[in-house]
C-alpha cells in the first residue's frame, strides 16, 4: 500500500491506456493484472498470460511513485479531490522537475523556474556504489539552462560553459566542433548509425488523392528511390551517413544490411516507371505528374528550422525530378507537432524513428484506435502486412521465450521494409560532446528515443569532475 503504479506500456489493452491510473486497471485479454503486497520488500505481479516486457518496465525509473506524496490528488483516497487536478499535477514535466517528489533517482529537483532553469542535486538515499562502495553519485548538482537557439547552446559549449552537448545538437556542427577540439576544452564524439532525417507520412492525409497515392507501396517505393542518398551525404552529412532504406539500423541486433539497402539506390528511372504503373504520369507534359482528378501530384513535407530544412530542400529537388511537386512547410515544434497530432499533416520530417518496435510500440503497430500515429485508421483501414506486424509484436509482450521475440522482431523487421511506410536517406553518427573536465564520460552513446535518447544514456551519477 506504500505506492502507486504508474502504467508504462506493460502489455495492457486499449481501455486500461485510457485510465492508467491503478493496478486494477491494467488488464490483459480484458482480465486483471493483480499486484499484491507480500511484506515491505516483496511486490507479487499475477497475470492470465506471460508478461514478456515485466522487467524493462519495472527497471524504468518512472514506474512507481509514492502513495504518501500522491494520494492525496486521486479521488479514489481523497473523495474532495479531482482526476482533473490530479491529472494536471502529475504531468511528465510536474514529477520530473517539481520538488518535493519523493524519487528513486540519483537526482531530485530543488529548483524550476519555468523555461529558464532546472537544478537537482543529489539523493543522499540513492541505492547504487561504485566498485569501492562508495555512494553515487560523484557530482553535487546537475544544472540545466533552458536556451531556445541551438547555435547558442552550440557557442556556450565551445566556450566552456556547457558541460555536455548533445540533445540539440546537428550534423551541420560537425566541421566547427572538430575545428575548436583542437582547444582542449572539450572533446567530441560520434554516437549511432542511427536512422535519421525520417520522413512520416501520413496515410490518413485529408488529401484524398494524395491518400490514395501514398498507401500505394509502388508510390512509397518510387519514392525512396527518388532519393539521392550520396548527394545527401556529400552536401549535408558531411560523409557520417550510412546511405540505407527505413528498417532496424546497424545498432539494431535484428539489423540485416540486405534489408538496408532494399529501395536505398539511386534509381529515377526505376522510381518514375513505379509511378507510371501506379497511374500517376505526366499528361500535360509540364514535368508534373497528376492525380486521377488532374490535379498536380504535389505534397507538403513538414520541417522544424535547422538541419532538416537543408535536407528537405535537397528531397524536393529530388521528387521534382521524377514529377513530384514538394511543398515544404518550415514552423516551429510547437506549430508542427500539432497539425502531426491532429493527422493534418502530409508528411513530417523528424530527426529519428523509434528503434525497437517493443520499446515504443504505439509507433510500430495498431495498438489502439488511433495507432500508429501516422495512420490513425488502421484499425478498419490498415493493410494486412501491418496487422500482421502487430499481431507479431503483441505475440512478444506475452512470452518468456527470447528465441521467438528474436524470430517475431525479424519478421516485424522485413514486413516493414518491404511496405516502406517510412522513408528516410539512411543511418547517421549522432554528434555529441564532453567537456574535458570530466571523468567516466561513456566513448559511446545512442540517440535512439526508445533506449531514452541522448543524453539520458549517459549514467549522470557515475560522472565526477577531475
Amino acid at each position: 500500500d506504500d505506492i502507486l503504479f504508474w502504467y508504462y506500456d506493460m502489455n495492457v489493452n486499449a481501455d486500461a491506456r485510457s485510465n492508467p491510473l491503478f493496478p486494477t486497471d491494467w488488464l490483459v485479454d480484458d482480465k486483471p493484472v493483480n499486484l499484491s503486497k507480500v511484506d515491505d520488500y516483496t511486490l507479487r505481479i499475477e497475470s492470465p498470460k506471460p508478461l514478456g516486457r515485466i522487467l524493462s518496465v519495472l527497471c524504468a525509473g518512472t514506474v512507481a511513485y509514492p502513495k504518501h506524496a500522491l494520494s492525496k490528488l486521486l479521488p479514489k483516497y481523497n473523495p474532495a479531490a479531482t482526476y482533473e487536478t490530479f491529472r494536471d499535477s502529475t504531468s511528465r514535466a510536474q514529477l520530473l522537475y517539481k520538488p518535493g517528489i519523493p524519487t528513486l533517482s540519483a537526482w531530485m529537483p530543488t529548483d524550476w523556474l519555468r523555461g529558464q532553469r532546472i537544478v537537482y542535486e543529489r539523493n543522499p538515499y540513492y541505492w547504487k556504489v561504485d566498485s569501492v562502495g562508495n555512494q553515487l553519485p560523484y557530482a553535487d548538482r546537475l544544472v540545466f539552462n533552458i536556451i531556445q537557439d541551438t547555435q547558442v547552446i552550440l557557442l556556450k559549449f565551445i566556450n566552456g560553459e556547457i558541460d555536455l552537448f548533445g540533445r540539440y545538437s546537428q550534423i551541420n556542427m560537425f566541421p566547427t566542433l572538430k575545428a575548436e577540439e583542437r582547444g582542449g576544452k572539450f572533446t567530441i564524439h560520434l554516437g549511432g548509425p542511427v536512422p535519421v532525417s525520417t520522413l512520416r507520412i501520413n496515410f490518413d492525409t485529408p488529401k484524398i488523392s494524395l491518400r490514395k497515392a501514398i498507401r500505394d507501396k509502388r508510390v512509397r517505393v518510387a519514392l525512396s528511390h527518388g532519393l539521392n542518398r550520396e548527394e545527401m551525404n556529400e552536401i549535408v552529412f558531411h560523409g557520417l551517413l550510412e546511405p540505407g532504406c527505413f528498417t532496424f539500423s546497424p545498432t539494431s541486433k535484428y539489423y540485416s544490411e540486405r534489408a538496408s539497402k532494399m529501395y536505398a539506390s539511386y534509381d529515377p528511372d526505376l522510381a518514375q516507371s513505379l509511378l507510371d504503373e501506379a497511374g500517376y504520369r505526366d499528361s500535360d507534359g509540364d514535368g508534373l505528374r497528376e492525380f486521377a482528378d488532374g490535379s498536380v501530384f504535389a505534397l507538403t513535407i513538414d520541417v522544424v528550422p535547422g538541419v532538416g530544412v537543408d535536407i528537405c530542400q535537397l528531397i524536393a529537388e529530388h521528387w521534382s525530378t521524377i514529377g513530384v511537386k514538394v511543398n515544404l512547410n518550415i514552423g516551429l515544434r510547437d506549430i508542427i507537432w500539432p497539425r502531426r497530432a491532429e493527422g493534418e499533416n502530409d508528411i513530417l520530417w523528424w530527426w529519428t524513428y523509434p528503434e525497437d518496435a517493443r520499446l515504443d510500440q504505439a509507433q510500430w503497430g495498431i495498438m489502439g484506435t488511433n495507432a500508429p500515429v501516422w495512420h490513425r485508421n488502421a484499425s478498419s483501414e490498415g493493410p494486412p502486412w501491418l496487422h500482421e506486424a502487430t499481431r507479431l509484436i503483441m505475440d512478444s509482450n506475452v512470452t518468456l521465450d527470447t528465441v521467438l521475440v528474436d524470430q517475431n522482431m525479424t519478421k516485424v523487421r522485413d514486413l516493414f521494409t518491404e511496405n516502406a511506410p517510412i522513408l528516410t536517406p539512411g543511418y547517421a553518427y549522432h554528434v555529441w560532446g564532453a567537456s574535458t573536465r570530466l571523468g567516466n564520460v561513456p566513448e559511446e552513446n545512442t540517440s535512439i528515443n526508445g533506449y531514452l535518447g541522448w543524453s539520458r544514456p549517459i549514467f549522470h551519477e557515475q560522472i565526477y569532475i577531475r
